[in-house]
């Protein structure tokens, strides 16, 4: 009998076939992460952008420049109509009263919201306005 010396088989081993499919469903694993957290990011970005949206259609809808007395037509009512599915509103509140021996200075907080939902996700941007004489 002669031995064949030198003749290797071709083809990978259970060994190495194990390894590759193991390398492979983690880089497959990574890749569905990214591309999960990539589709969550670009929900969020649209979402933002939409209430970007809402709040310039609010400040057009009710404009500064036509309110006299900021405590009677600065809030607005819960505004729907302006984009389905958002809510815009503003509300003015007078700064707390300032101790007795310092002058009031005149300033209003104005909160302006867009909710959007059941109301539970919303968005908000604080300022601060002076009433002037």
């Amino acid at each position: 009998m002669t031995r064949r010396a030198g003749k290797r088989r071709a083809g990978f081993t259970l060994v190495e076939m194990v390894l590759a499919v193991i390398i492979l469903g983690g880089s497959l694993a990574v890749l569905y992460r990214s591309v999960i957290v990539s589709a969550r990011m670009v929900t969020l970005a649209k979402q933002r952008e939409e209430v970007a949206y809402v709040f310039s259609l609010g400040e057009l809808a009710h404009p500064w420049r036509d309110i006299e007395d900021i405590e009677e037509d600065g809030p607005v009512d819960p505004d729907d109509s302006l984009a389905e599915g958002y809510t815009y509103e503003r509300t003015v509140d007078e700064r707390e009263d300032p101790p007795d021996d310092v002058e009031d200075d005149g300033l209003y907080v104005v909160r302006t919201i867009v909710s959007w939902g059941d109301g539970s996700e919303r968005e908000e941007i604080v300022r601060y306005l002076r009433k002037t004489e």
